[in-house]
């Protein structure tokens, strides 16, 4: 017999002792029971259940389904469940009282929402007392002041009968704001109509108004556009009935003059003749006998 055939035999011998020996130290390993002792894991105080004892726990029924993350196939580190601290969890703080702690503030706000704010009087303010008005009141006697010249200018639309005086410029044209200027001076104001009027003394009563005389008659004042117009003349007009119509016809007759002599003009009558001192006397009777035709 060859040495090599001879080493072959001795090679193949070693082989099989050592397989032999290998199966028979496998077969030797006990297999873990249930009732070994356990393992605790030192900082939670849970018991450690090797994989191996793990798989015998699972009923048959509940197929186990393999993790295919990276993480759980790592088998030398050692699995802690979590399910005994979860329910660790639930019996130091009842599931209830859980709920109460997270609802609680909630609810507490929303009623908060709901419920209308409430505001009380501060005590400590003094109050005043109102003592019952009976004095004069500058304001509301200005205020009914105002509303008599109204009344008395509403008047004009509603006069039965007029006496009128005309003045014209002889020599130059009179412009709207010279106009403007001797109409204040002489105490007239804009008002109802879009006329100037002129009151008496203490200003309670409408004496005669102004209008401007156009190519197509009578007309009122545009103070806008004033200061660029012309003006070809002033028409006084003293509107009858009136209760002091003497002194109201005497002031016209005043005031229509000096205002003829400021724009050097002259003063007509209504029927455009020249207003001499007979044709004032005729008309200061014809506005006199009005009135006491109408108090008759």
């Amino acid at each position: 017999m060859e040495i090599t055939t001879i080493v072959g035999i001795v090679v193949a011998i070693i082989i099989i002792g050592v397989g032999l020996k290998m199966v028979l130290r496998k077969g030797n390993h006990a297999v873990p029971s249930l009732d070994s002792e356990l393992h605790i894991h030192t900082d939670s105080q849970q018991p450690v259940i090797p994989r191996h004892v793990r798989d015998q726990l699972q009923e048959p029924s509940a197929p186990v389904v393999q993790d295919a993350e990276p993480t759980a196939t790592v088998a030398s580190t050692p699995e802690v469940v979590a399910t005994p601290v979860v329910d660790e969890l639930k019996t130091e703080v009842p599931e209830a009282a859980l709920e109460k702690v997270v609802a609680t503030p909630v609810e507490d706000e929303a009623k908060d929402k709901e419920k209308p704010a409430e505001f009380s009087l501060n005590n400590s303010i003094e109050k005043a007392e109102i003592a019952e008005f009976a004095d004069e009141s500058s304001i509301l006697d200005a205020h009914l002041h105002e509303q008599q010249l109204v009344d008395e200018e509403s008047a004009l639309a509603t006069a039965e009968d007029f006496v009128a005086l005309n003045v014209y410029p002889e020599r130059r044209i009179l412009t709207g704001e010279k106009t403007l200027k001797v109409l204040l001076k002489y105490g007239l104001r804009y008002g109802e109509m879009a006329c100037f009027h002129r009151y008496n003394e203490d200003g309670s009563k409408l004496l005669f108004s102004v209008l401007q005389v156009t190519d197509e008659g009578a007309s009122g004042f545009d103070l806008e556009a004033l200061s660029t117009e012309e003006v070809k003349g002033l028409a006084f007009f003293l509107a009858l009935p009136h209760n002091d119509v003497q002194n109201a016809f005497d002031t016209m007759v005043s005031i229509s003059g000096l205002i003829a002599r400021e724009i050097e003009g002259t003063v007509y009558d209504q029927n455009n003749q020249e207003f001499t001192p007979q044709l004032r006397e005729n008309w200061r009777h014809q506005a006199i006998d009005y009135r006491s035709v109408q108090n008759s």
